[in-house]
C-alpha cells in the first residue's frame, strides 16, 4: 500500500501556524525584543531575516514587537540589520553621485570629442545653403522621402547638411512594448550608415554634415553610458566607440549637442532639449524639440506635422518652420499617423543680412516638387 506524503508546508503557513502559539507580552522592552532579533540572526547569519522568519523563530509575537516598532523594517533598523535612515540617505547620494561621475566620463570620451570636430570654415560668401531634415527613424524611413532628399542634396550640394533628430528610431530602447520580431539593433545602425550617411557623403563631398541628436538619440546615449547588457551586445556587433557606432569618422560628421548625460527627470530633461540647438551664420537655429524664443529664424522637427509661424524683430521677419517626418506615416507604434506629414527643409541664408528663405519641400502620398524638378512615387 502506496505511504501518502504529507504535503511541505509553506513558510507563510508554517509562519501562521508558529505566530498563533504565541501570545501578547505587555511587558516586553525594546531591549529584550531586540536582543531576540538579533539572537535569530547571528544562528541563521546567511538568511534575512523576514517577518515570516521571525514568526517561525523568534520568542516573541508579531503584535508584541509591533506595538513597540510599527514595521518589520524599523524592528530590523534597531536591531542594527538595516541601515540608519541617514545611513540610507548617504548611501543613495553615494550611489547617485557615482552614476553621474559615469555619465560625465562618458559623455567627456566618447561624445564631446565629435561636437564640432568637422565644422568648416566660413569662406565669407553672401549665399549660403543649409539643407534639413529630421525623424528618419532609421529602417522606418520612408524609400521614396528618402530618396527625393539625397537627390535634391546631390543637386543642390547645400554648404551645410543637417540631420536634425531622431535619425534612429531604436525601438529597443522605447517606451512601447517590444515584439521580439522587431527587435534588430545591429540591422538599424548598419541601415542608417549605408542606406542615409554613405550616400549623402558620396553625393556631397564637400558640404558639412552635422547631426544633432534628439530624444530617441538620448536613450541610446544613457544605455551606452550604463553599459547595459543589451547595449554591450551591440557595442560587440557594430563597434567599440560611439564614433563607430554611428560611423562619424568615417564619414566626417559632426555631433551636436548640449545634453547633459546627468539629466534625469522629466523636467531637467526638457531644459535639456532646449539647450540643444545650433545657430548658423548668426541667423538660423537648427533644434530638434521647437522653437524655445530664440529671437531668430530656425527650424525644428520631432512632432512629425509641418508648420510655419512668421514673426519679425529689429533685424527684419522670422519664419519658424517645423518640418515634417522622413519616416513612414505608418509605423506600427503610431496610433495618430493620419496627423503625421512627410517634408524636409532647404534653407537659403544672406549671411550679409541676416536674412533667410526657407523653402519647404512637402509630399502628397504620391509626389513633391523640388525647385521645379517633380518627384513621383
Amino acid at each position: 500500500m502506496a505511504i501518502t506524503k504529507e504535503p511541505r508546508k509553506t513558510q507563510r503557513a508554517e509562519a501562521i501556524l508558529s505566530e498563533s502559539t504565541k501570545k501578547y507580552d505587555p511587558n516586553a522592552t525594546i531591549e529584550q525584543l531586540v536582543a531576540d532579533l538579533r539572537r535569530v540572526q547571528e544562528s541563521n547569519p546567511e538568511t534575512f531575516i523576514s517577518r515570516n522568519f521571525y514568526r517561525i523563530h523568534g520568542r516573541y509575537s508579531e503584535k508584541t514587537w509591533n506595538s513597540l516598532f510599527g514595521t518589520m523594517l524599523e524592528f530590523r533598523r534597531q536591531a542594527g540589520l538595516e541601515l540608519s535612515r541617514n545611513q540610507a540617505q548617504l548611501e543613495k547620494h553615494i550611489a547617485k553621485h557615482a552614476s553621474l561621475d559615469v555619465y560625465r566620463e562618458f559623455q567627456e570620451a566618447e561624445i564631446s570629442p565629435w561636437v564640432g570636430k568637422y565644422t568648416k570654415p566660413n569662406d565669407g560668401g553672401r549665399t549660403k545653403t543649409i539643407l534639413v531634415a529630421s525623424d528618419f527613424h532609421d529602417k522606418e524611413v520612408d524609400p521614396f522621402v528618402l530618396s527625393v532628399f539625397i537627390d535634391t542634396a546631390k543637386r543642390v550640394q547645400p554648404d551645410i547638411i543637417v540631420l536634425n533628430g531622431d535619425i534612429f528610431d531604436l525601438y529597443e530602447f522605447s517606451r512601447f512594448d517590444k515584439d521580439p520580431r522587431l527587435a534588430d539593433l545591429k540591422g538599424r545602425f548598419d541601415f542608417v550608415r549605408e542606406s542615409i550617411f554613405q550616400p549623402l557623403r558620396d553625393a556631397c563631398p564637400n558640404s558639412q554634415i552635422d547631426f544633432t541628436l534628439g530624444n530617441h538619440e538620448q536613450r541610446l546615449l544613457k544605455h551606452l553610458a550604463d553599459k547595459t547588457p543589451f547595449t554591450k551586445v551591440l557595442m560587440d556587433l557594430c563597434g567599440s566607440t560611439l564614433a563607430s557606432l554611428f560611423g562619424l569618422d568615417e564619414f566626417k560628421i559632426n555631433l551636436v549637442t548640449k545634453w547633459d548625460l546627468t539629466a534625469w527627470k522629466p523636467g531637467e530633461l526638457r531644459d535639456q532639449a532646449k539647450k540643444n540647438y545650433i545657430v548658423y551664420y548668426n541667423c538660423f537655429v537648427c533644434n530638434h524639440t521647437g522653437n524655445e524664443g530664440f529671437g531668430l529664424s530656425g527650424t525644428s522637427g520631432h512632432v512629425h506635422r509641418p508648420d510655419v509661424k512668421t514673426s519679425a524683430n529689429v533685424n527684419g521677419p522670422l519664419v519658424w518652420t517645423t518640418t515634417g517626418c522622413m519616416c513612414r506615416t505608418n509605423a506600427e507604434y503610431t496610433t495618430t499617423m493620419e496627423k503625421w506629414h512627410n517634408s524636409f527643409l532647404l534653407v537659403h541664408v544672406d549671411t550679409w543680412k541676416k536674412q533667410v528663405v526657407p523653402e519647404h519641400i512637402l509630399f502628397t502620398d504620391f509626389m513633391t516638387c523640388v525647385g521645379g524638378k517633380y518627384y513621383f512615387r
